[in-house]
């Protein structure tokens, strides 16, 4: 645990002093769509991305969510509100989000260090929601603190899905959304399905939570489900541009 602490310190330390691209001062097009801008940064949730595993030649097809998040999210655009990203790796749709919002303050969160952007209205959270010392963390600093947009693009497995809606969901505000993106993708990846069949997939959950129907979880108690059943009251669900890519807008 000790030697867990130090390292974490010692890559904090690194990450502080790494050279990261200036959001504030990169001049892009103001009247550009979300989707223009998730394809500039080459992120999955565009349409037509370069593939960062193969090389910077050839491109993917994207998830295609842009289209989603305008018709939710469109109404933000010129006000000022916070959003929290769970799972951000380098970067590249916290970006995306920082331009199509310029009066948002972005919150990205991830258990790694290879954050590459800074902006005066971005902040990287370093947190692990597998790791309860770390969640311990987020509570303390954030317990003041709502946000209108939550997005979990994290690890996607079920385990992890589940239980960043229970921990998350009540550091929404009144009036926010709550969006999963690839809740689906146990179901196409077997490896992410890691209850061992204890917990419904998230379509399910999805399905009773639009019921408010209680169902049998070992993560999700009596009292956690009616929570959820309380304070979510529309579950949007859109399939995206490939077989893969499914997304879920949850509103209060």
């Amino acid at each position: 645990l000790f030697m867990r602490k130090i390292t974490r310190i010692y890559k904090q330390i690194l990450f502080n002093f790494r050279d990261k691209i200036n959001l504030d001062e990169l001049a892009l097009n103001k009247d550009y769509s979300l989707n223009e801008f998730f394809n500039y940064f080459g992120t999955d949730k565009g349409t037509d991305i370069f593939d960062p595993y193969i090389n910077n030649s050839n491109k993917i097809k994207g998830h295609g969510f842009a289209k989603f998040y305008e018709k939710k999210l469109n109404k933000y655009r010129s006000k000022e509100f916070s959003i929290l990203e769970i799972g951000t790796w380098e970067g590249a749709s916290t970006a995306s989000f920082q331009k199509f919002f310029p009066k948002s303050q972005l919150f990205a969160l991830d258990k790694n260090f290879k954050f590459k952007f800074k902006s005066k209205r971005v902040e990287f959270v370093n947190c692990n929601i597998t790791n309860k010392e770390n969640l311990d963390i987020f509570e303390k600093k954030f317990r003041n603190k709502k946000f209108t947009i939550i997005i979990d693009d994290g690890s996607h497995f079920l385990k992890d899905m589940i239980n960043s809606l229970k921990f998350f969901l009540k550091y929404l505000n009144s009036s926010g959304i709550f969006i999963i993106e690839d809740f689906n993708a146990p179901k196409y990846f077997k490896e992410l399905e890691n209850s061992n069949g204890k917990e419904l997939l998230l379509d399910e959950i999805l399905r009773k939570i639009k019921k408010k129907e209680n169902f049998k979880s070992g993560i999700l108690s009596t009292a956690d489900q009616n929570f959820l059943f309380k304070n979510i009251k529309k579950v949007e669900t859109y399939k995206g541009d490939t077989k893969i890519s499914d997304i879920a807008f949850l509103s209060k």
